[in-house]
């Protein structure tokens, strides 16, 4: 297999250890609650594609949201 140089791959911190990749979160982006979908994770943050949104022009949304401001509506709420 080829070197990467350097490359490592991301480590989730503690923080992430309780969202996996595909679960639905909520979380505040713009000052509305957004409901989305965790498609990968970094050590600090996750990639959250946004699904359902207070206003239209934000679904299908892709951005970056730190651990600490994602929510589980499973057992945070």
């Amino acid at each position: 297999m080829a070197s990467t140089y350097g490359f490592k791959s991301p480590k989730p911190s503690f923080l992430g250890e309780r969202f996996s990749v595909g679960q639905e979160v909520f979380f505040e982006y713009k000052k509305e609650t957004q409901r989305g979908i965790v498609k990968n994770k970094l050590n600090n943050s996750a990639i959250v594609q946004i699904i359902k949104s207070e206003t239209e022009d934000l679904n299908d949304f892709t951005t970056v949201i730190s651990y600490d401001s994602l929510v589980d509506p499973k057992t945070d709420f």
